[in-house]
């Protein structure tokens, strides 16, 4: 159920269903991709696993917490005290309707963006009107088994490149090169485009509409199985 496609008395009938609310970033994908990747990839994935089942979907958020690419072209960062209080007020306004059960789900898996979201998470999860939050990135998905063949394919790569082609080909805006970053850490560093130029992380000239369509089914798949968790989860 699309939250913003449906009724009030639809919306009323709905209190006993778990909440899924994707989030993403506005963030430089490389020269080619767009830069709602993250909130696109989140978005459309939350929508098809969550059909049969007794799931509203929220709008994706789309702005988080950028470290890394904040110099980027772009890239526009918020802080981690905002995405805290923005997530937190966003459950609050459904636990005031009566819902219980939270999927928290980020297509942007930065380490500061995620230690917020759960941060927040288990704030929440000391309201005794809240029976279950789950914070979930799409690193989660991801297994040895993706038949991804760039290893440590990250950002703006072979997987995002593949899955935006086939969810949005027209987006997809000529090619890109294969590149990482090269931050001296544990070094932490002002001038982040001098270690990083291309905000590539992978080999987006392995990327294909065919892979993009497998790679969806895949995660689809495995986000089933965490949904499944919540819906069967009754403890405390």
């Amino acid at each position: 159920m699309q939250l913003e496609t449906i009724t009030m008395p639809d919306f009323s009938k709905a209190r006993d269903y778990i909440v899924l609310i994707p989030f993403g970033v506005i963030e430089e994908h490389g020269p080619h991709l767009p830069l709602g990747t993250d909130a696109i990839i989140a978005h459309e994935l939350s929508l098809a696993a969550s059909k049969e089942k007794e799931i509203i979907v929220s709008p994706p958020v789309y702005y988080g917490v950028c470290r890394s690419t904040k110099e980027h072209p772009g890239t526009i960062t918020i802080s981690g005290n905002a995405l805290r209080i923005l997530a937190k007020d966003i459950v609050l306004g459904f636990v005031r309707h009566g819902f219980k059960r939270f999927i928290l789900f980020s297509g942007h898996a930065g380490g500061t963006h995620m230690a917020s979201l759960l941060e927040i998470g288990e704030e929440l999860l000391e309201l005794p009107e809240i029976d279950c939050i789950a914070v979930v990135s799409i690193f989660d998905l991801i297994g040895e088994d993706i038949p991804v063949e760039t290893k440590n394919d990250g950002h703006a790569g072979e997987l995002e490149t593949s899955l935006i082609l086939y969810l949005h080909p027209d987006w997809v805006k000529g090619g890109a090169f294969e590149d990482y970053p090269k931050f001296p850490k544990p070094i932490l560093v002002r001038n982040k485009l001098d270690y990083w130029k291309s905000g590539i992380w992978g080999d987006p000239t392995k990327a294909s509409k065919e892979k993009g369509e497998r790679f969806f089914v895949y995660l689809v798949e495995k986000f089933k199985a965490i949904i499944e968790k919540v819906e069967k989860f009754k403890g405390k």
